[in-house]
């Protein structure tokens, strides 16, 4: 019996000691948990530009060759398309330095071509202009061509941005209010030698988008005619060879 009554005894004992261990282990700080080791993104490389050949020098637009158009949206429906036939571009470029590359251009607001096929005088009873062109050119509610005889680019910073790509910002004029616009220009092609002109010559795109409004240009805006205009240009330039 004796036996017995001291394993009952150890019982409480042994009890009372798991509760103390539990609560020691509940007050022990909690072990710092294991760090994760991310592995390290390597930043893209820069793209490496496109090796050009042709010389450095001031590079002329083929206007036999190019185009220089605006789109604006029409009703929400579509968007409308404005080709200027007559303009001037010249490229100072620099292949060994993108970044040191000059551009200016010229456009005549007087000569465009829309495409109007219906006859816009019967269509429009009262008009002074006799087509539309006419009316887009110089009615003083679109480019009035009168007073304000050029639109205008000349770039302040060219930078480049992909292996054939460059940002082009400049002054752009027009209406006579100069405003910055950002070009997205793509170097297209070169040649040594230009199969009609015979000397080097390169291609260039360029893309961008100006607010006709920041220029005063706000007649039907915008429930007719969308305020965003799309600048797209194509152009083969041809080096300028000294008279």
């Amino acid at each position: 019996m004796k036996t017995i009554q001291g394993h009952h005894k150890m019982k409480p004992l042994f009890a009372g000691a798991s509760l103390l261990l539990l609560a020691l282990a509940a007050c022990a700080p909690a072990a710092a948990p294991v760090a994760e080791t991310t592995p390290a993104v390597e930043a893209p490389a820069a793209p490496t530009p496109v090796a050009i050949t042709v010389p450095a020098g001031d590079y002329v637009v083929d206007p036999t060759h190019a185009s220089v158009t605006f789109k604006l949206q029409h009703l929400g429906l579509s968007h409308y398309a404005l080709r200027f036939k007559t303009y001037d571009a010249t490229v100072s470029f620099d292949p060994a330095n993108i970044a040191a590359s000059k551009v200016t251009a010229s456009i005549k607001p007087s000569d465009l071509v829309v495409g109007y096929p219906a006859d816009y005088v019967k269509n429009h009873p009262g008009t002074k202009f006799k087509s539309w062109e006419d009316d887009l050119a110089n009615s003083t509610n679109f480019l009035d061509a009168a007073k304000f005889p050029a639109i205008t680019f000349t770039s302040t910073s060219v930078e480049p941005s992909g292996e054939r790509t460059a940002k082009v910002t400049g002054d752009l004029t027009l209406k006579g209010v100069t405003k910055p616009v950002t070009l997205d220009v793509t170097f297209s092609g070169e040649t040594a030698s230009h199969y009609f002109a015979k000397v080097p010559a390169v291609g260039f795109s360029a893309t961008g988008t100006f607010k006709r409004s920041d220029f005063g240009f706000d007649y039907l805006l915008p429930a007719v005619v969308g305020d965003d205009v799309q600048v797209e240009i194509e152009g083969d330039f041809i080096q300028k060879v000294a008279q």
